[in-house]
């Protein structure tokens, strides 16, 4: 299996944007499309599945239960399992036809690499480096920033935090 780089995962993420949606925020359900990806609301067995992704079929399932915003984080990690663990990858998509995303301690800790590699290109394509940088320089708040990427309050925390731009 493939490892990337944060930088690596970033530049996809950006190259992405650049070819299906340079806008603000990110119409996630655009570039779903444009990948020939379909989403589907599901309800699952379980409270913690957020996103399951059959790459095979092209299909994408999210939790109807969940917020906007969490639903559009599922469909950003799902895309980036596709684009980073599936697409062209024949020995993954012959021996694991699909991928389920928990909401546990595997995802949210990062023992999983390709879990930690999902999230973060969901961070890079859902909430841009140069996007954030510039509205916070332009004295956007955290709020403000959340609400214009349609992105949660806590997601964003943890973005500006990474970059750098804000201590919690």
């Amino acid at each position: 299996m493939r490892k990337y780089t944060k930088t690596q995962i970033k530049n996809i993420a950006e190259r992405i944007l650049k070819l299906y949606c340079d806008e603000c925020p990110t119409n996630i359900f655009h570039i779903a499309k444009q990948l020939d990806l379909k989403i589907y609301e599901a309800i699952f067995d379980r409270d913690d599945v957020s996103g399951m992704i059959e790459a095979r079929n092209k299909k994408i399932y999210i939790a109807k239960q969940d917020s906007e915003q969490r639903q559009r984080f599922s469909i950003a990690h799902e895309i980036g399992h596709y684009v980073l663990h599936h697409s062209g990858n024949i020995d993954y998509e012959q021996y694991e036809h699909k991928h389920i995303s928990f909401r546990d301690n595997a995802a949210s800790l990062g023992f999983d690499i390709r879990e930690i590699e999902a999230n973060f290109f969901a961070t890079n394509l859902l909430m841009p480096e140069s996007r954030i940088k510039k509205l916070f320089t332009e004295g956007f708040s955290l709020q403000e920033l959340a609400y214009y990427m349609n992105v949660s309050k806590a997601a964003m925390t943890y973005r500006l935090e990474y970059l750098g731009l804000f201590d919690a």
